[in-house]
């Protein structure tokens, strides 16, 4: 097969892929209550935009791969079809990151679940101190750091509903001065 037609079908194929995944996610709800512990995720109207994204990209990059194989652009369509295959490539890399990414919070741990990586476990009475830190998605908000006293330190986003967190961690008394 011509890379060619393999990129143009990597247009259509990813949007189609990544639709399916975020349905089959089972995410409705960013926060879950339950009696022993809390689970919060990442929101499904984020998970919803990079769908909507990647299915107008993969549109947009048809259409232009489309009219350079006419001749209305004079680029070959291989151009535009790597560039738009290698945007919904990383965009799918993200989508993965964002829906795997979770935390639960029982009474005297918590676990945080990241994509790519084993899952972590944090006790409450392990925490050195807490910090927040400048988020990497918005300089305005507010990432929360624990700095456990064992292990590698471990940034809780923004994106979740840190707040209602920090009332069942209970360890107000770890924040740095």
């Amino acid at each position: 097969m011509d890379v060619r037609w393999f990129l143009m079908s990597m247009l259509i194929v990813l949007p189609v892929v990544a639709t399916v995944v975020t349905l089959l996610s089972g995410l409705e709800m960013p926060e879950r209550h339950h009696l022993h512990h809390d689970t919060y995720a990442i929101s499904p109207v984020i998970s919803r935009s990079y769908v909507l994204n990647m299915l107008f990209m993969g549109m947009l990059g048809t259409l232009v791969c489309w009219l350079c194989h006419l001749g209305v652009f004079a680029a070959d369509p291989l151009i535009p079809a790597a560039f738009f295959t290698a945007f919904l490539v990383s965009l799918q890399l993200i989508l993965a990151f964002v829906l795997a990414y979770r935390v639960t919070v029982y009474d005297d741990y918590m676990n945080v679940r990241l994509a790519f990586r084993p899952t972590r476990t944090i006790h409450y009475d392990e925490i050195e101190s807490m910090e927040w830190v400048p988020s990497l998605l918005d300089p305005r908000l507010r990432d929360l750091r624990v700095i456990p006293r064992t292990g590698r330190k471990l940034r809780i986003w923004c994106l979740l509903d840190i707040e209602q967190m920090l009332l069942r961690i209970d360890r107000f008394d770890a924040f740095a001065e």
